[in-house]
């Protein structure tokens, strides 16, 4: 059985490089590059979209991801409220973000809570290599985000 599980965890090692390799295609994005590290498209694209209370508690939350100089394994995730979603105490917005990486235990997260205008950043130890990285709130109704993430060693 443990054959197969590592048999099964290469394949999606395997399948993780092909996409994070197809997101360097896709994106332009050079290898060298230091500032955002390259990431496969998400069919919702960078924002997270509230789905109730639009007339008070509207507009995305725009997401954007960066490296931490001089630390490979750690992602900038920036959180930056565009409307109401996120912005006020009255349209709080608690963010999970979860990462799936081949560091043990594989699946890893962590919560922020996004309410002031404004960007609110998080440094993640994502890992060097490929990463699925998904954002979502909690309890509160919105697309989110979930795409691979590339990160250099």
């Amino acid at each position: 059985m443990s054959k197969l599980n590592g048999a099964v965890r290469r394949a999606v090692q395997i399948a993780a490089g092909v996409a994070a390799a197809g997101a360097l295609t896709i994106s332009g994005a050079g290898l060298a590059s230091a500032a955002s590290p390259p990431v496969t498209p998400s069919p919702g694209g960078d924002n997270i979209w509230p789905v109730v209370n639009l007339d008070r508690c509207g507009g995305p939350i725009q997401i954007s991801r960066d490296t931490v100089p001089g630390r490979t394994d750690l992602l900038g995730v920036t959180l930056t409220p565009t409307g109401n979603f996120g912005a006020s105490s009255e349209c709080v917005a608690p963010v999970k973000l979860e990462w799936v990486n081949g560091i043990a235990p594989f699946g890893h997260a962590v919560t922020v809570t996004v309410d002031r205008p404004g960007p609110s950043r998080v440094d993640i130890p994502i890992g060097a290599g490929a990463s699925l990285l998904t954002v979502q709130t909690l309890g509160v109704p919105a697309f989110g985000t979930s795409q691979y993430v590339w990160m250099q060693q």
